[in-house]
């Protein structure tokens, strides 16, 4: 991804709503589809899934601002975005 987006605001975006700092890097369908994940696993968790899926978001977007391999990385083979 772009150099010019920061690490932090991707981080924070997606502690207010996981897949928002995806969409914020350019990535609009892995946020989408991480958002709607998260939402699915806290449904079946009684909600507590909504923090792990937040966590993990939020690292996945780290990694992403800095250049690195990402957890979601494998999510590229079926969204068909890079």
């Amino acid at each position: 991804m772009s150099n010019l987006k920061s690490p932090w605001l991707a981080v924070i975006l997606n502690l207010l709503i996981p897949g928002l700092g995806h969409i914020y890097l350019g990535l609009v369908k892995r946020g989408i589809v991480l958002f709607f994940l998260t939402a699915a696993v806290a449904a079946i968790s009684s909600g507590m899934g909504w923090i792990l899926g937040v966590i993990l978001c939020s690292y996945d977007a780290y990694q992403i601002a800095k250049g690195r391999p990402a957890p979601f990385d494998f999510l590229e083979k079926y969204i068909g975005e890079e």
